[in-house]
C-alpha cells in the first residue's frame, strides 16, 4: 500500500506536485492535473502552506484535554476576522495547538484533489507537519511552500515575520530527506487534522464491490431467463391442454356427427342444437367454464362424460385416482357460486368416480 502526499491547492492555476510514498521510498512527484488515482492508495495527506492557515499555541490550566480544545477553538474564532474553519489538539500538559483555515479555501481546495480523484484523509499545516528543535528555528521548505517553524508559531518565511517573531534566533534549514521523512510519519499520526467537522472525510458507501455487481447483473438475468422460460413452459402447457381438450370434443361431437371437421364448426353446430331446443347457449357455457377451471386446477383430475339437458343441467362424470383430487375439485367448483349434487363410486380399475350435476345459482 502507499501513501500519497501533495500541497493543497488554493488557486485556479495551482497545479501542485503529488508524491506517492511505497516502504518508504519516494517516487518521482507528478503534477496534479497528471495524476491518476490508483487502487493501492492507502492514505493521502494534503499539506496547507502557511500563508493560508494560521497556528496558535494557547496554555489552558484546569480543564479536560476536550474541554481545552473546545475553547481552544472558541478563541482562535473569536480572534479570526471573518468565519473560519478551525481544528484543535491537546499535545502536552496544559497546552493545546490550533488552527484555522478559511471555509471557501478549504473546500476549493478539496475539490480540486476531488477532480482528480484524491480524497485527503489528511489536511495539516505545512509547519505542524515539521517538528521544532529545542534550540533553533527550522526553516523547511517543498514544492514551493517554506515555513519557519518555532516551538509555539509556525510562520511563512517572510521578513515582517522574522522581525516580529524571529529577530535574533538561529534559524537553520531542514535538509529535504528529513523534510520528507517528517511529512511521511506526519501521515502516520498527524499532529492536527483539519478534516473535521463540516470537512470530515464522508467515504463513499459501495453496496457492492466490481466482482459482487458482475454476479448479481448474472444472478439477475438468470432468474429473468427462468421467468420467460417458466412462463413458456406453462403457456406450452395451457396450449397442449387445450388442444388435448379439444380433440377430446371434436371427437365426441363426430361421434355425433362425422360430417364436422374442427371445434369450430363443432361449438356453431352446438350452438344451433341448444337453439334448436328452446335452451340459452349462454347456460352451458359458463357451466362448462367453471367445470374446467376446477378440473384444471386440481391435479390427476379428469371429466369422462359430458351432457346437458334441456332443464339446463350440465351432467358430467369426474374420475380421479383418490376421493381427495375430487373434492378439491368440487370445493373450487362451489366456492364459484354454482349449484351442484355429487355421487361418489368407483370402477372397476380402482379409481374414484362422483357423478355430478352442475345448474346455474
Amino acid at each position: 500500500m502507499t501513501t500519497v502526499i501533495t500541497r493543497f491547492p488554493v488557486a485556479a492555476t495551482d497545479d501542485p506536485l503529488v508524491y506517492r510514498v511505497a516502504d518508504g521510498q519516494w517516487q518521482n512527484g507528478v503534477v496534479l492535473s497528471d495524476f491518476i488515482p490508483d487502487a493501492a492508495d492507502e492514505t493521502v495527506m494534503a499539506i496547507v502552506s502557511p500563508a493560508d492557515v494560521r497556528c496558535v499555541w494557547s496554555v489552558l490550566p484546569g480543564l479536560e484535554p476536550r474541554q481545552a480544545e473546545g475553547v481552544a477553538k472558541l478563541r482562535i474564532g473569536e480572534q479570526s476576522l471573518g468565519l473560519v474553519h478551525s481544528a484543535a489538539r491537546h499535545i502536552v500538559d496544559d497546552v493545546v495547538v490550533s488552527a484555522t483555515i478559511a471555509p471557501a479555501v478549504m473546500q476549493d481546495g478539496l475539490n480540486r484533489l476531488a477532480l482528480r480523484g484524491l480524497n485527503p484523509d489528511i489536511v495539516i499545516p505545512f509547519g505542524l507537519a515539521v517538528d521544532h528543535a529545542p534550540d533553533h528555528i527550522i526553516k523547511a521548505e517543498f514544492d514551493g511552500m517554506n515555513v519557519l517553524r518555532g516551538e509555539r508559531f509556525a510562520i511563512p518565511d517572510e521578513a515582517v515575520f522574522r522581525d516580529l517573531l524571529v529577530g535574533d534566533a538561529k534559524v537553520e534549514g531542514l535538509p529535504a530527506d528529513q523534510t520528507r521523512d517528517m511529512l511521511l510519519a506526519a501521515s502516520d499520526h498527524p499532529l492536527l487534522n483539519l478534516r473535521n467537522g463540516l470537512f470530515v472525510k464522508r467515504e463513499r458507501k459501495v453496496l457492492a464491490t466490481a466482482e459482487q455487481r458482475k454476479w448479481i447483473i448474472r444472478l439477475t438475468a438468470a432468474l429473468v431467463a427462468a421467468t420467460v422460460l417458466l412462463g413458456v413452459v406453462t403457456l406450452a402447457k395451457y396450449w397442449s391442454a387445450t388442444n388435448t381438450e379439444n380433440e377430446r370434443a371434436l371427437a365426441a361431437a363426430q361421434k355425433i356427427d362425422p360430417s364436422i371437421q374442427d371445434i369450430e364448426q363443432a361449438e356453431s353446430q352446438l350452438g344451433r342444437a341448444l337453439q334448436q331446443k328452446g335452451l340459452a347457449q349462454g347456460r352451458f357455457a359458463p357451466l362448462t367454464a367453471g367445470l374446467w377451471r376446477a378440473v384444471q386446477a386440481s391435479p390427476n383430475v379428469s371429466a369422462r362424460e359430458l351432457r346437458f339437458g334441456n332443464d339446463g343441467l350440465l351432467t358430467v362424470v369426474l374420475a380421479a385416482p383418490n376421493a381427495d383430487s375430487i373434492n378439491k375439485a368440487l370445493l373450487a367448483i362451489q366456492q364459484d357460486g354454482y349449484r351442484i349434487t355429487a355421487t361418489p363410486r368407483q370402477d372397476s380399475s380402482g379409481a374414484t368416480l362422483v357423478d355430478l350435476t352442475m345448474r346455474m345459482p
